[in-house]
This record gives C-alpha cells, sequence and structure tokens, in this order.
C-alpha cells in the first residue's frame, strides 16, 4: 500500500499537497480497479480522499499558481543549499559542483519569474497575519487586565469608604 503525507494546507505546502491529493487519488482508483479491497477499505481510502481534497480546496492553495510556484522554487533552493554544504562538509566536490550548476538554472528560473518580489509579499502577508492575530490577543488581555484593575479599585474604594463612615460614626457617638 502506498503511504500518503497528511495535507497540510499552508502555502508553504501546496506543491507537496497537490502531490500527495494526486496519490490519494490514484490509490483510491487503484483499490476499485482491484477488487481486492473489502468495502471498509474503499470507504476508508473515500473518505480519506474527501477530508484531504476538502481541506486543500479550503486552503490558500491554488488561488495564486504563481505564488506557489514561487515559494516551491524558493524551497528547492535553500534545500540545494544545505546539499551541497553537506556534500562540501564530506568532501564530495564532484556532487558539489554537480548541484551547484543546478542551483545557478534554478535561481535563474527564480530570477526570471521575478518571484523574489512574490515571496517577500508571501512573507510580508503572513507576518502581518500573525501580528493581527497577536494584537488581537494583545488587546484581549489588556481589557480583562484592565477590568481587574477597575474592580480591584472599587473594592478598595469601598472598604475605605465603609472604613471611613465606622470611624465617624464611632467617633461621632461619643461627642
Amino acid at each position: 500500500m502506498v503511504s500518503t503525507n497528511p495535507i497540510e494546507g499552508t502555502a508553504y505546502s501546496c506543491k507537496s499537497d497537490a502531490l500527495v491529493l494526486n496519490l490519494k487519488k490514484l490509490e483510491l482508483d487503484f483499490a476499485k480497479k482491484n477488487n481486492k479491497a473489502t468495502p471498509f477499505k474503499l470507504q476508508q481510502l473515500q473518505d480519506d480522499y474527501d477530508a484531504s481534497k476538502k481541506k486543500y480546496e479550503e486552503s490558500p492553495c491554488g488561488k495564486d499558481p504563481e505564488t506557489d510556484d514561487c515559494i516551491a522554487l524558493q524551497s528547492r533552493i535553500t534545500s540545494m543549499q544545505s546539499s551541497i554544504q553537506y556534500a562540501r562538509s564530506t568532501g564530495d566536490n564532484k556532487k558539489a559542483d554537480s548541484s551547484t550548476k543546478q542551483l545557478e538554472n534554478i535561481v535563474k528560473e527564480f530570477d526570471n519569474k521575478k518571484c523574489g518580489e512574490k515571496v517577500g509579499d508571501f512573507r510580508a502577508g503572513v507576518i502581518r497575519s500573525i501580528s493581527e492575530n497577536f494584537q488581537a490577543l494583545d488587546k484581549k488581555r489588556i481589557e480583562e487586565e484592565s477590568k481587574y484593575q477597575a474592580k480591584q479599585k472599587i473594592f478598595f474604594g469601598a472598604i475605605v469608604l465603609v472604613g471611613a463612615v465606622l470611624i465617624i460614626t464611632m467617633f461621632g457617638k461619643r461627642e
């Protein structure tokens, strides 16, 4: 049986998610044609495919294919750089040199598609989204803290007021 990874549904994984979804579809089709799978297994494969497809369709994947391609190129560049660094550290200069040529071609493709700006915009959007989430949490925390402090001030103010009234009534009766 083919092992497939779960659909992550993030723009970082759009290309791999599409491949995983296709693998799940192929696995389901093969099981249907094979007639060796039990009805339970077929239903399980169908449910897994349907859930993954729904998650993929709800994700940002496929909405902007150019950005998806640029992010995939960026991850290939990063991966290739790591491979080259590892090959050089192990003394495999032949592999490092061939990988460097591949990396140059990928970087050219990245530059020709003007992916630097697209990836930058994507990252800025992610950072903006994270920032907005933290701003909302911070606002909620500050409001709750303010309400707590206001209740504390009211409580201590009431204690001081009651204390003052008691002192006035005690000294007022003696005279």
